[in-house]
């Protein structure tokens, strides 16, 4: 809320009344974080923690005005480089302490103004609200930020009208846990009730079961917080779908996602749930003058130059903190890095690969349970005529899960299931704990939801392992996992809020293998352009002004950096700017369907076009939902897909329909369908151009055969151009005959007793077939 500049007369910050647009975070440093970063072998400073010494803004340490010293990298194993840049003292005299006192009497008026007029907005906010929601409760961690929410919130609300939450991960900082006794003593103390809400699983329990957390696969957040949390509220209330505002302790200077947050909103944490952010606009400069001028306690982490003190060993914290953490808690961070060794052992030859794997958290970028020791016991599989899902040792029962998407008929196979007032028929084949589960083909066109709740209902039999993420999101209590039961009651309404979380299960979301054949990569998703796929004016805008386009555009911000993205990967744009591609483009001229294949080509090698060419067959139509339930099926996050779905629109409105991309359907102006056609009248050029892409890709194979290239089942990093643009065999073999006569330099093929042979001269390239045009 408040800028600060740095006191040299106290040491500390000085808040001023202008307004802050950027907060660096500043945080006080403590002898300890000094001793473990090797500042005691150049600095003299006494072992007393009564007060900090000095302030580090990101990577920066600051005493009394002056940056002395920065750190560098540092990761697991290997503690951060230290750089010092200026003598803190004199003569190596003696460190001085931030005089916090007289820095607290310096920022008493503002600081008092922040304070009266934050506790002004949560009275207020209390009243507005209490008589819709049927419990107020701080969402505690133990953290910085949350006690100072809490010291907020009791000094505005009277203590009988709010509870304090903690969820307790089993995997929070010991000192973090230390804190969190003194408080609810505290709490205990003040008349202000304090609950403790905790997994049914232990950590080493929940990661063998569903897989080490990763950044992308954070289940662990549902597991050890959000559903205990949940369910300890609806005992409290007595309320399956009971009301509560959280006042969190969010603030918006903590990263981008969070200066997006709403003081008070509905739903951005829990469907149906109340959060309020007390502390929203402050900085950290204003959180410890706070905490600094009321006494209130400091975590011993924190002093420790630990930057966060959430869970021990988390996906999402930078390998620095990892350092700081693992030094000082270091039996407590070792038993849980030790459960994610045991299960990335199959994937590495050696010890010394592995620890180097863990040392520089690759194992945190985990998107599936592709490398780790984990079976998955379920796989979907697509027939012509007919779909199916095999499961080996259901760990619940399907009957019961069956009961949240629908009513069934009838008591054997093939089942008849009452889906929103539409009756289906699904053949389940048991035997003992295996399941076989077939359906029509055409079932995911004609109801993709009712397929898409189907596949969920039978993850949920295979993996199910209770950890009550499903019990917690039922609003009407209608789930029970407690205890080791599992059971749905006859009261369920099918509202299928129990398969919100992606994929239907956390445990299924967290072990399913990849899907092959689809262009990924680790800088690239099916998401490529969100909904800011290009428009023809934008072409027009780009090759007009060539290499003035950055200066002379007119796009957005957000428009400009999505098309310079589709620029490269269309290879119109390189490192020397308009692209060898892009003259060969501007030569043609964009009324031509020659222009938009070569870009078609390039494209194919991008998830977005590739996941288009590989999955939606020539002449066929597919809808909106279906195509978003293979989007989904195939990986893309269900945040994602209706962007994508979007950047199809956008895109079919291109002269891409006319060369195979597809074309639109709409009603209402919105696209509703996507119809792929082959490209009528192919320019053999562009074929031979694609050829040579193709063989690079497959790694410089140039010779192969024309039933290679129909066979679009084989997994290949080639896209063969029977594929992008839905040539026949008959058309195909036509076109290579033309092109050995025409350009026997760059291909030779022949077509005889049922043999079929192309040769590339393999002294040619891509980039030279362009000069054919």
């Amino acid at each position: 809320m408040y800028s600060y500049e740095w006191d040299l007369e106290t040491g500390g910050l000085l808040l001023n009344s202008s307004p802050l647009s950027f907060s660096k975070e500043p945080r006080p440093v403590y002898y300890k974080e000094l001793d473990i970063l090797g500042f005691d072998k150049y600095w003299n400073y006494d072992k007393n923690d009564t007060y900090p010494y000095m302030w580090v803004e990101a990577n920066n340490y600051w005493y009394r005005g002056r940056l002395v010293a920065k750190t560098k990298g540092g990761s697991l194993y290997s503690a951060p480089e230290l750089i010092i840049v200026d003598e803190p003292e004199p003569n190596n005299e003696p460190l001085r302490f931030v005089d916090i006192p007289g820095m607290v009497e310096k920022n008493k008026d503002l600081l008092e103004k922040l304070t009266q007029d934050t506790i002004k907005k949560v009275f207020n906010t209390y009243v507005e609200y209490k008589d819709r929601v049927d419990v107020f409760y701080i969402a505690f961690s133990g953290g910085k930020d949350s006690i100072v929410t809490l010291d907020i919130v009791q000094r505005a609300l009277p203590h009988n009208t709010f509870k304090v939450l903690f969820g307790d991960t089993g995997m929070e900082f010991p000192d973090t846990y230390d804190a969190v006794n003194k408080i609810e003593d505290e709490c205990h103390n003040n008349g202000i009730e304090f609950i403790r809400a905790k997994s049914d699983f232990t950590p080493n329990e929940s990661w063998r079961k569903f897989g080490p957390p990763a950044t992308v696969t954070r289940w662990c957040c549902s597991v050890h917080k959000t559903a205990p949390q949940v369910l300890a509220l609806r005992e409290l209330t007595g309320k399956p779908n009971f009301t509560g505002m959280a006042f969190i302790g969010v603030r918006a200077s903590e990263s981008l996602s969070r200066s997006e947050y709403d003081y008070v909103s509905l739903g951005e944490k829990h469907k149906g749930q109340y959060s309020c952010n007390p502390i929203l606009e402050w900085n950290s400069a204003e959180l410890y003058l706070y905490i600094y001028s009321e006494g209130i306690l400091l975590s011993e982490a924190y002093k420790k130059g630990n930057r966060r003190a959430g869970c021990l060993v988390c996906p999402r914290a930078a390998e620095r903190n990892d350092y700081m953490a693992r030094i000082w808690y270091t039996k407590e961070f070792d038993s849980l890095i030790d459960a994610v060794k045991c299960m990335y052992k199959k994937s590495f030859t050696s010890e010394a690969q592995l620890d180097d794997f863990i040392a520089n958290g690759g194992w945190k970028a985990r998107k599936n349970g592709r490398d780790i020791d984990m079976q998955m016991n379920y796989v979907e599989s697509t027939g012509k005529d007919v779909h199916s899902i095999k499961i080996t040792n259901a760990k619940t029962p399907w009957k019961e899960w069956i009961k949240t998407i629908g009513i069934l008929l009838n008591d054997t196979s093939p089942y008849k299931i009452m889906f929103r007032n539409e009756q289906y028929e699904v053949q389940v084949i048991e035997k003992n704990d295996n399941i076989e589960v077939r359906y029509d083909a055409s079932l995911p066109k004609q109801n993709p939801l009712f397929i898409k709740l189907l596949k969920s209902v039978f993850r949920k039999s295979a993996c199910c392992v209770k950890c009550r993420e499903c019990e917690a999101d039922c609003h009407n209590g209608c789930i029970t996992m407690k205890d080791g039961v599992f059971e749905i009651n006859d009261k369920c309404v099918h509202c299928s809020q129990c398969h919100k979380v992606e994929k239907g299960c956390l445990v299924y979301k967290s072990l399913e293998m990849p899907k092959g054949g689809l262009k990924m990569s680790a800088t690239k998703s099916l998401n490529c352009y969100s909904h800011h796929a290009p428009k023809m004016e934008w072409f027009q805008q780009y090759f007009s002004y060539k290499n003035d386009f950055d200066d002379r555009h007119s796009l957005g911000s957000q428009m400009y950096s999505f098309f310079k993205r589709f620029l490269r990967d269309a290879e119109l744009l390189d490192e020397t700017g308009f692209s060898k591609t892009a003259q060969v483009i501007d030569k043609l001229g964009l009324d031509s369907d020659s222009a938009w294949a070569i870009m078609l080509s390039n494209l194919a090698y991008t998830p977005q076009f590739n996941w288009l060419i590989k999955r939606m067959n020539m002449n066929e139509t597919y809808g909106k939902d279906y195509t978003i339930s293979l989007l989904v099926s195939d990986g893309a996050k269900e945040s994602w897909v209706k962007d994508i779905w979007s950047s199809f629109s956008r895109f079919v409105e291109l002269p891409f329909s006319e060369v195979g991309f597809g074309f639109a359907t709409k009603e209402k102006n919105k696209l509703i369908s996507i119809t792929r056609m082959p490209w009528q009248n192919p320019d053999p050029r562009v074929i031979l151009y694609s050829l040579y892409k193709f063989a690079e890709s497959c790694g410089d194979y140039y010779q192969f055969t024309l039933s290679r290239l129909l066979n679009h089942d084989i997994d290949s990093d080639g896209v063969s151009p029977t594929e992008i643009f839905g040539i026949e065999r008959e058309q195909m073999e036509k076109i290579l005959n033309g092109l050995s006569v025409n350009y026997p330099e760059f291909i030779t093929s022949s077509f005889t007793l049922d043999l079929d042979n192309i040769t590339l001269r393999n002294d040619k390239t891509s980039k030279d077939v362009l000069e054919l045009f």
